[in-house]
């Protein structure tokens, strides 16, 4: 899933320094970047390892301050590629994500981009940074990751997650108004919380879900500590309370919030008994969502 390169879990990965950006406007960023308080470098590094390592993406360049990612496009994306940077397609193009970082006093600025490379038969290799929207927003969402990680806010691992597995493909109709929930992990967090498939998600943590990608999404939920506050169509705000980090440290411990923490694992073998109870009468219908009732009506 890719939601697991940045969450690890990015095992596909809010609080950092953000651009000055308006939050419900991820992609009116002017470039994927963020200040990390009170570290280090090295830290920084550390902190991309960790989200990075358990997706079993490993740098194929570390410099002092320069980590390079590589990884396989899909069929259709490598085809458009082939297309767009003119090349015959003999060799299959990749996507490279590149983190940069400074040491800026006691802080760190990172930043990252994303390019498609592609190489042809004579071996002549060119690349294309992509800046649209969807990939600044999943960018940026990940270099927020990197700095909770790497400000001891947020400890890497699946009890970050929400336990939602998957989302329905966007059609015209629900792109416009947020995310529909197509399948849960059993028993984890979004589930005790009262969300069934079918429900729709308009906002994550304050933020409009309506035209994100599926990664954005994701990262959105990964990225709420301790609990997180979803608006749901004809539910209100659900509140989803994550599972405690195994074996935490303090530091990130002190910052949770005091309700009682729960969150998911990407499979239902591994989802512990949860803790956490439901809420009230709008959390025990059994079943339907809005999109179910919709397409049951069409």
């Amino acid at each position: 899933m890719k939601h697991r390169v940045w969450a690890g879990v990015l095992a596909l990965a809010l609080m950092a320094g953000h651009a000055q950006a308006d939050p419900a406007k991820l992609g009116s960023n002017p470039a994927p970047v963020v200040t990390v308080k009170g570290r280090s470098v090295q830290d920084v590094q550390n902190a991309i390892v960790a989200m990075m390592l358990p997706a079993g993406k490993t740098p194929i360049r570390q410099d002092q301050n320069v980590m390079v990612y590589e990884f396989p496009l899909s069929f259709w994306q490598s085809i458009g590629v082939q297309m767009a940077q003119g090349n015959s397609g003999w060799q299959e193009p990749k996507g490279r994500l590149t983190f940069t970082m400074a040491q800026m006093g006691s802080d760190v600025m990172v930043s990252n981009k994303f390019e498609t490379v592609a190489t042809n038969m004579f071996n002549a290799s060119n690349s294309v940074e992509i800046t649209n929207p969807v990939v600044y927003n999943e960018n940026q969402l990940g270099l927020q990751l990197v700095a909770a990680f790497a400000e001891g806010r947020m400890v890497p691992g699946d009890h970050n997650a929400l336990g939602i597995q998957a989302y329905e493909k966007p059609t015209r109709k629900t792109r416009k108004v947020g995310a529909v929930i197509e399948s849960l992990v059993p028993g984890a967090p979004a589930e005790q919380a009262g969300l069934r498939p079918g429900d729709v998600i308009t906002h994550i943590g304050g933020v409009p879900l309506a035209e994100q990608s599926p990664a954005a999404i994701q990262l959105l939920g990964f990225l709420q500590i301790g609990e997180a506050k979803l608006q749901v169509l004809n539910k209100g705000e659900v509140v989803v309370h994550k599972r405690p980090a195994p074996n935490a440290p303090a530091v990130a411990q002190a910052t949770a919030t005091p309700a009682p923490a729960a969150t998911s694992v990407p499979t239902a073998a591994a989802v512990p008994p949860s803790t956490a109870s439901a809420p009230a009468s709008s959390t025990q219908e059994s079943g339907q969502g809005w999109w179910q009732k919709q397409k049951q009506g069409d």
